[in-house]
């Protein structure tokens, strides 16, 4: 049985719209479905059915637009407009509309504050506090869609921070790409595969560390490569370990020319690194 993610959805600063902030727009995911909502999050969540939902906003993102919206209780907006408009919104003005979030939406609701990201140090506060709000083992989807324009990249670095320290699994990344609108349909981009290139990525730095081949075997067999070709790098590395080098030999050897060969989308991207390594 698969897992149900935890959603963590950036809250930005939009006033674009009185009433709902952001924008309405139809959502048009990959399957064909649409979703016709002015905070992209909220869709998502309709699609993915998550098991948790994380709303993570500066002490300025539109909080008040949102709850009003949701409509979670005029009696506590009123300080929470003049907290936006100041920029000082507190974890206990979030409280008492994240309860009410939690009982409209069927699952638990977090609703977190995050620094502006200025700076190195509030880079790190960012990261500290989305890793004490997730838990070791879930599935995580990152909504990047809205928030500051710099966010995105902070949400890829946190996406590896979260993976290696805090042992979650993120699964996919979201964006609503409102600026890519046509006929009325926005189109829903995951981003999924950046986090495929940074395992990419930082196999060859473990490579280039270590010599272990073996680290490519996994990332060929998910780009389409044939298991037992694949396998043959990890039993290549395998029997170097073992200091059994003819057949760590005839390993790599049968492995490198389906490597070379290999056509998937990523394999393609690092065959010349890997060529040169051979």
């Amino acid at each position: 049985m698969t897992t149900r993610p935890t959603l963590i959805s950036l809250l930005g600063k939009s006033k674009l719209d009185a009433q709902t902030g952001y924008r309405t727009a139809k959502y048009r995911f990959s399957d064909g479905t649409t979703r016709e909502v002015p905070f992209f999050g909220l869709g998502l969540m309709d699609c993915i059915k998550p098991a948790r939902l994380i709303l993570a906003g500066t002490s300025g993102s539109m909080w008040d637009v949102f709850f009003d919206h949701q409509k979670t209780g005029d009696e506590a907006l009123l300080p929470l407009i003049d907290a936006v408009a100041s920029e000082s919104v507190t974890p206990d003005m979030l409280a008492v509309h994240e309860q009410r979030l939690s009982g409209k939406f069927g699952i638990p609701v977090q609703c977190i504050l995050i620094s502006y990201a200025r700076d190195a140090s509030e880079q790190a506060a960012v990261l500290t506090r989305l890793a004490e709000a997730v838990q070791p083992g879930e599935n995580i989807v990152l909504d990047i869609t809205h928030g500051f324009r710099h966010l995105p990249m902070l949400a890829l670095v946190a996406a590896r921070y979260l993976t290696h320290v805090r042992r979650v699994s993120v699964k996919d990344v979201y964006y609503g790409a409102l600026e890519m609108t046509q006929d009325g349909q926005t189109p829903v981009l995951n981003l999924g595969g950046m986090l495929q290139m940074l395992d990419w990525v930082e196999a060859l730095a473990v490579y280039d560390k270590s010599g272990d081949y073996g680290v490519f075997s996994g990332l060929l067999q998910a780009d389409g490569m044939q298991p037992t070709r694949a396998q043959m790098l990890a039993q290549a590395a395998y029997f170097e370990r073992s200091n059994n080098p003819v057949q760590a030999r005839q390993n790599l050897m049968g492995a490198f020319n389906p490597v070379q060969a290999h056509q998937g989308t990523l394999g393609r991207l690092f065959s010349e690194p890997l060529a040169r390594k051979h």
